[in-house]
Parts: C-alpha cells; structure tokens; sequence
C-alpha cells in the first residue's frame, strides 16, 4: 500500500489526480492489475469530481456564449476549456480552474462591458494592477461571476506585447478553426494548440502544475500525430514561423523525458542550463520525491520569467512596487 499512498499524494500534488485515476481505471479494465480498494476510493472520487467540472465548464459555456453573443467577432477558447469542447483526449480527467478566452484587442471593451451585463465582475486590484493588466499584460484582470464564482480569463493575445521574446499571436489567433456545435466559438488549429500549451508553460514560473501541463502536450502529440502524418515536423516548421522553435524543442524535451512523447530527435533541444532548471521544476512536487534542487530551479525561473515578460525599467518599475506592497501589508498586520 506504501506505493499506491505514495502515487496518490504526488498525483494530488501535481494536480493529476483525476487524469492518472482515469488511466488507472481504463489499464484496470484491459489487464489484470489490481487496485485496493482503499485506492479505488479515491480514484472514483477523483473521477467524479473530473466529470463534474467539465459539465460544469459546458454549462459555464452556454452562458458564456449568450453573454457574447452580439459581439460580433469570433471568441477563442484556450487551454482546458478548448480541449473540453473539442472532445480532446487532453480534456479527460483534467481539472478547471477558470476559463480562458480571447477576443482581439479592438473589441475587448465590449466584451469585458458584455462579461459584466452577464452577472461577471473584475476582482479588486489597486492602480498599479490595473494598469500592469490593461497596458502591458496580454489579458484583462480575471472575471467572476458574481452568484456561480466562475472565473473568466480574458485575452486579448497570447502571449505579453512586452515579452523579449517575440511571438506573433496574431497569425496563431487568424488561423484559428471554429469549434462544432452551438455558440460563436473557435479553438487555435492543431500545431499552434501544441505551441500554445508549450509557451504557457516555458514563459511563466508557475510549475506546481507543470507535470499537469506537460501531460496535456503530451496527449496533443499522440491524438494529432494520429490524424496528421509527420505532426511534430509540422510543429516544428510552424513555430519558427511564429517565433516559438527553442520553445517548443525544450517543451518536447521534457515531454520525452517525462512522458516518452514519440517525437524525432531534430525536435529535442539540446542540453542546457534551462532545461536542466526545467526539467527539474516540471516533475513532481512531492516532499519524499520532488527532485532537491527543485526549490532552486523555482526561484531561477522565476527570475527568467521576470526578465522574459517586461523591458528593463518596466521591471525595476514592478518589482519596487511589489517590494514596497509586500512591506505595507507586513507593517500593517496587527500584532
């Protein structure tokens, strides 16, 4: 039992629960392993609550697409809500925080205007957030509604304007592909899902649920690869198009790596630094097995995030501001 204890807590601590329940359950059915029923327990509670968000996330859809529905140009759908409403293994038992959506710059104020006549509200955030939202980031501050507390992510580009390293969202964003069934929804096509999944992760710091991100790349690959022959040249060929080719060979790396992703090996980075740092920060997070440099790797791309995201005195700019944050909430805490 001391494994499967084990399998649970790393699991849990990944955000994967519900995604290795559902292999677990499926490899149950065609072979003979056997599960404790201890285990079981929480597999099937895992999977439950699975199903219970993506029904919530298509509910969340249908009003999201009345809310919009006199906006006039196309909404995309990105990430987990994107998967979901196209039926992509990468859907299955994955876990929703918010939806993220994206509609082009010149109509996000009626959009945002439109999200707030449904009953969703920007949460609080002081001058200096709004500002860092609506001038330099790529998305407005998140959205929730006031009764159901669903949040909205709403984009207006893929990726920061400010960000050093140049990707042309605007070609991703024009060759998006509508989505079957009801409502003015669209999805990325094929290779820019991959590139997408793949910037998220490299671009920000945020690897508690890297393993989680990793695996959704992971099963992109394998379902597309299935449809499209020589997918990943394609991806490859696409994303230094878009600006976005040591991206993704890092992201393919780590899927390899992890997943052991079939990929070609022109489509692997090179070893380095980064991905060593990567690598070690996009895997468990487990007390008893996250790797020991993890905390290190954390904070070092950390700094690479801040240092990919803004120019210079935009840096300096934000980092004073959250020092300076951070010391008035601590002198103002009551004793």
């Amino acid at each position: 039992m001391g494994g499967w204890s084990l399998l649970l807590a790393e699991a849990r601590a990944c955000g994967v629960m519900s995604r290795v329940a559902s292999v677990l359950a499926a490899d149950a059915t065609r072979s003979s392993v056997q599960i404790p029923s201890q285990v079981m327990h929480h597999m099937v509670a895992a999977m439950r609550q699975s199903d219970s968000l993506a029904h919530d996330v298509q509910r969340e859809l249908t009003f999201l697409s009345n809310a919009l529905a006199d906006l006039g140009t196309p909404t995309l759908l990105l990430k987990g809500a994107a998967y979901c409403a196209a039926g992509l293994p990468a859907a299955c038992g994955r876990i929703f925080s918010d939806i993220d959506l994206l509609v082009a710059r010149p109509f996000l104020p009626q959009a945002e205007a439109a999200l707030m006549l449904g009953g969703w509200a920007v949460s609080r955030q002081d001058k200096y957030d709004q500002r860092y939202y609506r001038e330099w980031s790529h998305e407005i501050p998140p959205m929730t509604h006031l009764q159901r507390g669903t949040t909205i992510d709403l984009h207006h580009s893929l990726a920061m304007p400010t960000c050093r390293i140049h990707i042309d969202s605007e070609q991703m964003i024009t060759a998006a592909v509508s989505l079957p069934g009801q409502g003015n929804w669209f999805r990325l096509r094929d290779e820019d899902m991959v590139l997408h999944a793949a910037s998220h992760l490299l671009l920000n710091s945020e690897f508690d649920r890297g393993l989680r991100d990793l695996w959704d790349i992971d099963l992109l690959m394998r379902h597309f690869e299935t449809t499209t022959p020589n997918f990943a040249h394609q991806v490859l060929a696409r994303a230094e198009v878009v600006g976005l080719g040591q991206i993704v060979r890092c992201a393919f790396s780590l899927c390899h790596h992890i997943f052991h992703t079939p990929l070609p090996p022109e489509a692997l980075a090179a070893r380095s630094l980064l991905l060593w740092l990567l690598t070690s920060a996009a895997t468990t997070r487990h007390p008893q097995t996250r790797p020991r440099a993890q905390g290190v790797a954390d904070q070092l791309l950390f700094v690479r995030e801040m240092a990919l995201r803004l120019p210079v005195h935009l840096l300096l700019r934000h980092l004073w501001h959250k020092a300076t944050v951070g010391l008035n909430r601590k002198e103002n805490m009551p004793v």
